[in-house]
């Protein structure tokens, strides 16, 4: 089977640690624990966020002027190598073979995305303490910026070229690298999740999982009528989204992005946790969506 699984951020660096490249080593060798059986039996793309790191990277050059800035398409270049480097490391050990692919998105250089910041990056402050930040979630203080809508994964024929090799691939990471159609690069930080249900699409994935800090979705999240959902159609899963059910920047976008990878062919999306994920792939945790 060909399954696209996202890696959510507090896999590969939980909140409130310490984010030293041991750290971060540490955490993806768990999370690859978990996963081992299941990149050994399946083709396997691994996605990842790098909100957390793009944003640190932004503040450590921002904090110096003895070396030159990069642009934030370039930062995120940089966290692609840095990330998929210790998942890769992590993979190692269990004996399979993986390659971590810089990946390139286009996007649209007009989307609207550009004059409305609205993807928040980098550690959380109880103020703001530079221009562009704005409140989280009621988390704390971030930066925002720009998350255009992902339209083509550049490099998708490279990794099913990879896949039919029996590599792990590691790829898309931070939502990918956005770019014009003519390859020059844009400032910006593309949503993983839907950069992730975009290349499990083109490269015909027959399920997409999103590996999330929760067991399952919930409807009422975090409220004492909060009741956890299992399964859901489609169908249901529009009616969630237009009551206003999940959280804008958290499960909102993880159901969209499931909605979309159906409705363009996908089989089967499971959102769940990387505790429950071996059980939630045979069905018996997390959310499982269908047509």
């Amino acid at each position: 089977m060909r399954i696209v699984i996202a890696l959510g951020g507090n896999a590969l660096l939980p909140k409130g640690g310490e984010g030293t490249a041991n750290a971060q080593l540490e955490a993806a060798k768990k999370a690859i624990a978990k996963l081992e059986h299941i990149l050994k039996a399946n083709e396997v793309v691994l996605t990842h966020g790098n909100g957390p790191q793009v944003g640190s990277l932004l503040i450590q050059q921002q904090g110096t002027k003895e070396v030159a800035p990069m642009p934030l398409d370039v930062l995120d270049a940089m966290t692609q190598g840095q990330i998929g480097y210790f998942i890769a490391s992590a993979i190692s050990m269990t004996g399979l073979h993986s390659a971590t692919l810089i990946t390139r998105v286009v996007v649209d250089p007009h989307d609207a995305a550009f004059k409305n910041p609205s993807k928040p990056i980098g550690p959380f402050y109880e103020q703001p303490v530079r221009p562009g930040m704005k409140m989280d979630a009621g988390r704390g203080y971030r930066l925002f910026v720009a998350s255009p809508e992902p339209m083509k994964i550049r490099e998708h024929d490279a990794i099913s070229a990879l896949l039919e090799r029996d590599f792990v691939v590691i790829a898309v990471g931070g939502g990918g690298i956005p770019i014009k159609k003519s390859g020059e690069g844009l400032e910006a930080v593309i949503d993983k999740d839907r950069a992730t249900s975009l290349l499990a699409n083109q490269i015909n994935a027959d399920m997409l999982v999103f590996v999330t800090s929760v067991d399952e979705v919930y409807l009422d999240f975090g409220k004492k009528t909060q009741k956890p959902i299992r399964h859901m159609a489609v169908a249901e899963a529009k009616k969630h989204i237009t009551a206003n059910h999940f959280a804008e920047g958290s499960m909102k976008p993880k159901i969209e992005s499931v909605v979309r990878f159906l409705e363009n062919g996908g089989k089967k999306a499971v959102i769940c946790s990387i505790s429950n994920i071996e059980a939630a792939l045979e069905g018996k945790a997390g959310t499982i969506v269908i047509t």
